[in-house]
């Protein structure tokens, strides 16, 4: 028997290994929602039961560690053949206990994090009825070690049952940022990881795992849909890629990269710079990243130099998945900052005409409109305060042979 029967006066449960847990998951579920102990080979825990999966885990929310006292931030996973006790708190009852001599699992328990960056999954997304087989790699949210910031993504590494509700999810949204990461830049490269994310989620695509079915089973529609705005770092290369691989044609990009290289020459009154900008600088530049939020960019080199073959690891470690979604994730932060300064000589222009109104009389405002044709003073003041800038950034700035301004890195 691989479970061994309930001790005198507890609720009785007891099944081989080759049957499935169908009835003891239905005997549990009706305790969702209250609390219960649970004992595994790496602790003693106490929860609140959120979902009982047949044959699979256990999953339970507002989590206490017994042997430490200490509250535990989200829920906790408990895979089955690793636990050895699940006890109802109430009843004090032994619902299900295995022997002390059957094999563990390394990897009995993982931690997940309450949704604190986005709300929880609606019913129109994840079908609540259906309770899908729960394994490890269908779903893992974790918490971000950063100043007081939480991030919540979903890895999909099959199509059923999360891959079809994140599909929807995309296909409902007016932005979205995209990121990927490959072992090769060039055509002939291979395509690991599709990082997108929105205003709510953060989907990371194993696209290891996937294949090329991925795009053609709606991906391609997302990524096409001109309605769709997708906010990419420098999109040469990611849609090259995608078009000659898997024949996608990005369109509607707001691409950071240009969106830098445009606010360089509003800055400096029309010269351009002598590069671009990383993602990592100008995340730097536009958000003011303090340094243990920035910290995650300066990761995934570490990450690559130590294993150049990182990303085709499986699973991937939980400090890539973080980096992945906090790079695709802070992408839509900074496409508002950059629109915030495209729009900076706008604003104050429009500040200058409404002032210059504001201050005329009556009899000079109805005569202004008699030389409506004629471009206002106010909006002249634009090529003076281009000529302005180009004098202070020929003082701040060198310039290389090709008249291009020298920018230092950040």
């Amino acid at each position: 028997m691989w479970w061994s029967s309930a001790m005198t006066g507890f609720r009785e449960f007891s099944y081989s290994c080759n049957m499935d847990l169908t009835k003891e998951a239905h005997v549990l579920s009706r305790f969702i929602g209250t609390n219960i102990k649970l004992t595994t080979a790496h602790g003693c825990f106490q929860g609140e039961l959120f979902h009982i999966d047949a044959a699979r885990a256990i999953i339970l929310s507002k989590v206490k560690d017994l042997r430490t006292g200490n509250p535990l931030p989200g829920m906790m996973l408990f895979f089955g053949n690793s636990i050895l006790k699940v006890e109802t708190k109430e009843e004090h009852s032994d619902l299900i206990s295995r022997g002390e001599d059957e094999p563990l699992d390394e990897s009995s328990v993982n931690m997940l994090s309450q949704d604190s960056f986005q709300p929880a999954p609606k019913p129109d997304d994840v079908d609540a009825t259906a309770h899908p087989r729960m394994e490890k790699s269908d779903v893992q949210i974790f918490n971000y070690s950063g100043d007081d910031e939480n991030i919540n993504y979903i890895v999909i590494d099959k199509f059923q049952p999360m891959f079809g509700p994140a599909v929807r999810h995309l296909q409902n949204q007016k932005v979205l940022s995209l990121a990927a990461v490959t072992l090769n830049e060039s055509p002939y490269g291979k395509l690991c990881w599709l990082q997108v994310a929105t205003k709510f989620r953060v989907y990371i695509f194993d696209i290891l795992l996937l294949g090329p079915r991925v795009f053609k089973n709606g991906l391609q529609m997302v990524l096409e849909d001109k309605g769709i705005l997708k906010v990419v770092h420098d999109c040469r290369w990611l849609g090259n890629f995608l078009s000659q691989r898997y024949s996608v044609v990005l369109a509607n990009v707001f691409d950071t990269q240009v969106a830098d290289v445009y606010l360089f020459s509003l800055e400096t009154g029309g010269f351009l710079p002598s590069r671009a900008r990383t993602v990592k600088e100008c995340l730097t530049q536009y958000l003011k990243l303090s340094p243990s939020h920035g910290s995650f960019l300066m990761y995934k080199q570490t990450l690559m130099k130590d294993n150049p073959n990182i990303w085709c690891d499986r699973p991937l470690p939980t400090a890539a998945l973080k980096l992945l979604s906090l790079e695709v994730m802070y992408l839509l932060s900074l496409r508002l900052s950059m629109l915030d300064a495209m729009l900076a000589d706008y604003t104050l222009l429009v500040d200058g005409y409404l002032n210059a109104c504001c201050q005329r009389t009556s009899d000079v405002f109805l005569s202004s409109e008699t030389t409506s044709s004629e471009l206002p003073k106010e909006l002249q003041q634009l090529c003076v305060l281009q000529q302005r800038r180009r004098e202070k950034a020929l003082k701040e700035y060198q310039v290389n042979s090709l008249g291009f301004l020298i920018r230092a890195e950040i």
